[in-house]
C-alpha cells in the first residue's frame, strides 16, 4: 500500500512539473538546414486570428538567429536551391477561459511538410498586453532553445 501511495504522489508531482510548452520535431528535421523564413500572413477571412503584433516580434526573434525573414513574393523569385532552405512559419493565437495558447508551425516551403511545431500555454487574458507578452515569451524560450541547439548559436545580451 505504501508503494502505491508513493507512486501516486510521484506521478502527481511529475504532472505538476510538466511544462505547458511543447516542441515537436518531425523525423530528420533540423533548423540548421534552413536559412530563410517566410512568416505566413493571415488568410483575411473572418476566422483569421489577430496576432496583436506578435508576428513582428517573432520576425525580430528569428532574425537574431541567422535566419533571414523574407516575404512570399521575394521567396517566389529565389532559385530552387535557396527555396529548399526556406521555412514557412505559421503563427496562431487561441484564447479561452483565461488561457492563451500560442502556436508556431514551421513548414518546409517546397514540400509543405511540417518540420517543427511549438505550442505555449499560459494563463491570462488575450486583451491584456502583459498576458500576451507572457505567452509570447513562453513560446520564444522554446524557439530559442531549439535554434541554439540546431544551429549551434549562442546569443548574449551585452547589457547584462
Amino acid at each position: 500500500m505504501k508503494r502505491l501511495i508513493v507512486v501516486a504522489v510521484f506521478a502527481c508531482a511529475l504532472v505538476g512539473c510538466a511544462t505547458p510548452n511543447r516542441l515537436v520535431y518531425s523525423s530528420g528535421f533540423s533548423f540548421a538546414n534552413y536559412d530563410y523564413v517566410v512568416i505566413a500572413k493571415t488568410d483575411g477571412r473572418d476566422t483569421a486570428t489577430s496576432l496583436y503584433g506578435m508576428d513582428v516580434e517573432f520576425a525580430n526573434l528569428i532574425s537574431r538567429y541567422n535566419m533571414k525573414v523574407i516575404g512570399d513574393k521575394e521567396y517566389e523569385k529565389f532559385p530552387l536551391n535557396v527555396q529548399k532552405r526556406t521555412l514557412n512559419a505559421r503563427m496562431s493565437v487561441t484564447a479561452s477561459n483565461n488561457r492563451i495558447l500560442l502556436a508556431v508551425s514551421f513548414d518546409d516551403a517546397i514540400t509543405g511538410r511540417t518540420g517543427a511545431s511549438i505550442t505555449a500555454l499560459t494563463r491570462g487574458n488575450i486583451f491584456n498586453l502583459d498576458d500576451r507578452t507572457k505567452a509570447f515569451e513562453a513560446a520564444s524560450e522554446t524557439i530559442v532553445k531549439a535554434l541554439q541547439q540546431d544551429k549551434g548559436l549562442q546569443i548574449t545580451d551585452e547589457k547584462k
